[in-house]
């Protein structure tokens, strides 16, 4: 697997990736009508005029590869939007997406932390995100070191839902594992 930055020819793989993760991972999260607006089509003319914009400045897109050099996920940050959050976290995770195909093969943690490396690079030292409560994307973030800090209510195509914010305080620290080796030897006396 191969993580890379996303280049302007990548619209269409983040495109594919974008939809078929709505929707896999939203159904009976969010409201019919809105997932029936993810489509290819919708969303290639999207991506194709917004990610230019997505890959520069403080703006970040990364990009996985699999062993084909086919896209299975991205993942989008940069400077915190959101006034509530901007107290205390100067970054944000925008969006984090794996496709279906590929979960569980450690491609999200690996798009984290090169996201993790962009964001530390332009002195993000705490990042947070939003995503829906209950949705299995807060078990993910969770087992990253993501504390949830925050959350609200939102409505969707009239659907009361609640959003959670996860953050990360000192996002730029990884976690160092601690190796206590014991030398044993016997002694004559």
């Amino acid at each position: 697997m191969i993580i890379r930055q996303a280049n302007v020819e990548d619209w269409k793989g983040i495109s594919r990736v974008h939809v078929d993760c709505m929707q896999q991972a939203y159904q009976g999260v969010l409201p019919a009508n809105i997932l029936d607006k993810f489509t290819y089509n919708d969303r290639e003319k999207r991506w194709q005029k917004d990610l230019p914009n997505t890959i520069s400045g403080g703006t970040m897109n990364f990009v996985a590869l699999d062993d084909q050099g086919e896209i299975v996920g991205f993942a989008l940050g940069g400077t915190m939007r959101d006034a509530r959050l901007r107290i205390k976290y100067t970054g944000e995770i925008y969006g984090l997406y794996v496709h279906p195909s590929a979960k569980g093969k450690g491609v999200g943690k690996k798009l984290f932390e090169r996201l993790r490396e962009h964001l530390a690079s332009l002195h993000h030292s705490s990042v947070a995100l939003w995503t829906f409560k209950d949705h299995n994307s807060c078990q993910f973030f969770k087992q990253l070191g993501g504390e949830e800090v925050y959350d609200k209510n939102t409505t969707i195509a009239g659907k009361e839902l609640k959003e959670l914010a996860f953050g990360w305080e000192s996002f730029t620290k990884k976690k160092k594992k601690l190796t206590l080796t014991i030398l044993m030897y016997n002694r004559t006396l």
